[in-house]
């Protein structure tokens, strides 16, 4: 027998009828299964990182940081010389203490505060007329080093630079956190970013280069 086209689909149309019928026959489950890496359950608010299963490498080594501590006066030499006492005061009673910044100190009488700064910790001026200052700054990274801070000083006294022995040579000095090398100048002093030119002035200082500090403390 053949069958024509509308037959075969009218057939063909009641057969997936009888099998889309619903069964009244229950099926036990008897097995199941946990889920594997593949499909593991899902875990809400991660990073990208996290997500596609970054892991952050972190350098080896104790994290420490090369510091430098400063503290410079100057002024017209007549009165720098007046102010040797007061400037080993102030440089003396410089400690770690509370707060931020994490120093404390002693302000010798007869010197007024200035606004601090990003660059001094501590600001004072001092004399008739406030000609003379001192301040105290810290510098992460060491600020280039012993002997560049060095010569960035006699450079500001119109003073030629001194090699790395010469440095090595000046007297040390205990400062705050271990022994820093004592400076004493003399000369024309420029200060940075200016043009005038201060004769007969004075500079006096300590600098305490590349202290390493533990940052995560």
């Amino acid at each position: 027998m053949i069958l024509n086209i509308r037959q075969f689909i009218l057939i063909l149309s009641v057969l997936v009828f009888a099998a889309c019928e619903p069964s009244d026959e229950r099926i036990e489950i008897t097995e199941t299964r946990e889920l594997g890496d593949f499909n593991p359950k899902p875990k809400l608010n991660l990073g990208f990182r996290d997500r596609v299963g970054i892991e952050e490498k972190k350098p080896q080594g104790s994290p420490l940081n090369n510091v430098s501590f400063f503290v410079k006066l100057t002024g017209p030499k007549a009165t720098v010389d007046a102010e040797m006492d007061n400037f080993n005061l102030f440089c003396n009673s410089l400690k770690i203490g509370e707060g931020n910044p994490p120093f404390k100190w002693e302000k010798p009488e007869s010197w007024k505060n200035e606004d601090q700064s990003s660059m001094r910790v501590a600001n004072f001026s001092f004399g008739e007329n406030s000609e003379g200052e001192c301040y105290f700054t810290v510098l992460p990274g060491g600020g280039g080093g012993l002997v560049a801070n060095v010569n960035r000083w006699r450079k500001q006294m119109n003073l030629s630079e001194l090699t790395k022995d010469e440095v090595d040579a000046l007297s040390d000095r205990a400062f705050l956190l271990g022994q820093g090398k004592f400076i004493e100048l003399e000369g024309d002093f420029k200060s940075v970013g200016s043009t005038e030119v201060l004769k007969n002035y004075k500079l006096v200082g300590i600098i305490l280069p590349e202290l390493p500090i533990n940052l995560e403390k």
